[in-house]
């Protein structure tokens, strides 16, 4: 195709997720037409809703803290401030055929699994989690050495080893402890009275999705839907032509919003030295296979409840509707496996089964026949291995003049969040607008 049969265009954004969402939408604000690019039949990334049960439901699980400031601010500009609604949450923890209460402070001192020292030094580490103000001096360290030198290694196998095995697998060792420290002070500010405090919108993320997009529309940007972007050629003046596979589109400006590994094809196919691809290839992730089970009565009153028991390659149970009113009960069972695992190959089916084994020991009182409706969504790079000194195994966020690539990992050590995700694609949007002028 000739130079001048191109579409010429300003700044594109790939990847419609609540990253490229913000992205787009903060670029309208500031005056340009965005084109967002995404290769999905639907917005929402990882907060895509589907069709279940009759309701609009997410494919993979969200809920928001009392910390999410950057959501809250997209919230009161979209005018939806008044649909957020907050829960106070119960937690659980699933072990020796036991339901055992969770999170609060008596729950911990009343866990008799543990010795009463074991305990303590439990609630003194969550403690020092809300202290801790510079997560560099813990960027060095695996989150398993750094939670054995706070618990003992009885504590660490009772509380942590199962999470870690059925979240990372064979890079359980290699996590940041920096991250795992993001997650527990996230979730340890979300308290009210030293009571866990969640928040819902009332339409799901569907609701936030759905204002984004307009407003998107609204301030003259595009919205480029089953378009999944097949090569990214740099431009040596900047930015980058782009080929779909419907048409080829240059642009002055190219933000890439999807998984960093996602890219390494992309660029590969736009003629990027094999050095550069390779930094993207290497970045391990871990896929997902999230079952969604609804049921007639509720397995039990938490929102979340950790699972550490041998007949389940399960971390957790999270019951959505202990926090957000649905149709029936619904709970969200993942199922964290790296995509080449022989596991990850068994079918929906496999999945969906165990989930529901899992759900009936824990409440033995549920049958075959409150079990009313199923699905089991996949996403092949769900959860970012984050090692130590995370960042310096990252690319580049420009790459080439008028070139950005990032995505979730790119806020590290915070883990994968809407609010998170929002707050840097809105800064991102105003770091590509200088490199436009």
């Amino acid at each position: 195709m000739s130079s001048s049969s191109l579409e010429k265009s300003r700044i594109a954004v790939i990847g419609g997720g609540p990253m490229g969402l913000a992205l787009a939408y903060e670029l309208t604000r500031l005056g340009h037409r965005p084109v967002l690019i995404e290769a999905d039949d639907r917005l929402g990334g990882m907060a895509a809703c589907f069709e279940f049960a009759g309701m609009q439901l997410e494919r993979y699980y969200h809920f928001h803290c009392l910390s999410d400031t950057a959501f809250f601010q997209m919230l009161r500009e979209l005018g939806l401030e008044d649909q957020l609604q907050w829960r106070t949450t119960e937690m659980g923890f699933y072990l020796d055929g036991r339901l055992h209460p969770w999170g609060s402070v008596g729950a911990v001192l009343g866990f008799r699994r543990l010795p009463l020292l074991t305990r303590v030094r439990y609630l003194l580490h969550a403690a020092r989690c809300l202290t801790i103000r510079n997560w560099r001096s813990l960027d060095g360290i695996t989150a398993t050495q750094w939670l054995r030198s706070w618990l003992g290694e009885q504590g660490y196998q009772v509380l942590w080893h199962k999470l870690f095995a059925y979240k990372f697998f064979h890079y359980s060792d290699q996590i940041s402890a920096a991250w795992i420290w993001s997650r527990i002070r996230r979730l340890a500010q979300s308290r009210r009275r030293l009571k866990e405090t969640l928040g819902f919108l009332s339409g799901g993320s569907q609701q936030l999705i759905d204002a984004m997009a307009d407003a998107i529309r609204g301030g003259g940007g595009e919205i480029q839907l089953g378009s999944p972007v097949q090569a990214l050629r740099p431009v040596p003046s900047g930015g980058a032509v782009l080929r779909t596979p419907s048409r080829e589109q240059v642009f002055d400006c190219v933000i890439s919003t999807v998984p960093l590994p996602l890219m390494a094809p992309v660029l590969q196919a736009g003629g990027v030295e094999p050095a550069l691809v390779d930094r993207y290839r290497a970045l391990p992730s871990v896929a997902c296979a999230c079952v969604v089970l609804q049921t007639r009565q509720p397995v039990t009153t938490n929102f979340w409840t950790n699972v550490n028991d041998t007949r389940f390659a399960i971390p957790g149970v999270i019951e959505m509707s202990n926090l957000r009113p649905l149709t029936g009960h619904v709970s969200y069972v993942p199922f964290y496996i790296p995509a080449d695992h022989p596991e990850y190959q068994r079918p929906n089916e496999a999945f969906i089964a165990d989930a529901w084994a899992c759900l009936k020991a824990i409440n033995p009182q549920l049958s075959d026949a409150d079990l009313l409706a199923s699905h089991c969504s996949r996403y092949r790079f769900a959860q970012p291995v984050c090692g130590v000194h995370f960042q310096q195994s990252l690319p580049p966020l420009q790459p080439f003049p008028g070139v950005f690539t990032a995505d979730t990992t790119a806020y590290y050590p915070e883990d994968r969040g809407i609010s998170e995700s929002i707050g840097f694609g809105r800064e991102l949007a105003r770091q590509a607008v200088e490199v436009v002028r």
